[in-house]
């Protein structure tokens, strides 16, 4: 099969292309402003987009998440597309119930961090209305040996290894759902080919509170933490994963297990830089 990973310079597309590649697949990397009119793309993988920084680049995030995929959905041929969005398309949902792929969401327009939000929400919409061969796949918070990234694991790890003490501005009852990279890559090859549906929950299923990550990173790093006095609470809703693990046997590893690896990419990196 052929792919063409879209924003395969990006962490997540990276590992997407690399394990393409190591399964025997044809690859296209283009970059961002290649010129792909008329071109024949095979299995396109969507990973174009803004995260952390969308607040500052709100032009640029539309652009990434909606005017790029425009020109992709009417100018190129392809057999499947995969469209990366975000479970962060919860975040006004209701905490006590969990989230499916048919769970209806919300966002406010005034609200500037429902930037993110509305533009995945509108990619989605354009990716949909295109047909079946086009599916939508809501990532939860992937992880790995993401060593450029700002996230809070990140920040986290490299805080504590730099500093050996991170004071918190969340609270430790805050959790998020982590997903391994690994697990992503692996699922985002198969959905255009094999998927059923036309959105997919491509999360662990499984909260991880700040307590148990930050237990398992103190052992690892020797760091110690804190929390700020005036730290919030920030939870969401449970993501369901029946769907992929119906669909596709999926059995999501334990970002627990994962830690040592991550946190020994993060000490080599740094004893390199040293």
């Amino acid at each position: 099969m052929k792919f063409t990973v879209l924003g395969s310079s990006g962490f997540i597309g990276s590992h997407v292309a690399a394990l393409a590649a190591h399964n025997g697949h044809a690859v296209e990397c283009p970059s961002r402003d290649e010129n792909l009119f008329g071109r024949s793309l095979g299995h396109i993988i969507y990973c174009i987009g803004l995260t952390a920084d969308f607040r500052s680049r709100p032009h640029e995030t539309v652009q990434a998440h909606v005017s790029k995929l425009q020109d992709i959905l009417t100018q190129t041929q392809f057999e499947s597309l995969v469209y990366l969005s975000s479970t962060r398309v919860y975040s006004r949902c209701p905490l006590e119930n969990p989230v499916y792929e048919s769970t209806p969401t919300a966002a406010v327009s005034q609200d500037s961090g429902d930037l993110y939000n509305l533009s995945k929400l509108l990619g989605e919409s354009l990716a949909l209305g295109h047909g079946p061969h086009v599916k939508v796949a809501r990532l939860s918070n992937v992880v790995g040996p993401d060593l450029a990234s700002s996230n809070f694991l990140t920040s986290v790890i490299r805080e504590s290894l730099h500093a050996g003490h991170v004071q918190l501005q969340t609270s430790l009852d805050s959790s998020k759902d982590y997903i391994h990279v690994n697990d992503v890559a692996d699922l985002l090859l198969r959905l255009g080919p094999e998927g059923q549906s036309q959105i997919y929950n491509v999360s662990s299923g499984r909260p991880l509170s700040h307590r148990e990550l930050l237990s398992e990173l103190t052992r690892l790093t020797g760091s110690t933490f804190d929390v700020a006095g005036n730290a919030s609470v920030i939870r969401f809703p449970r993501i369901d994963i029946q769907r992929i693990e119906a669909e596709f046997d999926f059995s999501p590893l334990n970002v627990i297990d994962c830690l040592p690896e991550i946190v020994q990419a993060h000490q080599s990196e740094s004893e390199k830089a040293a």
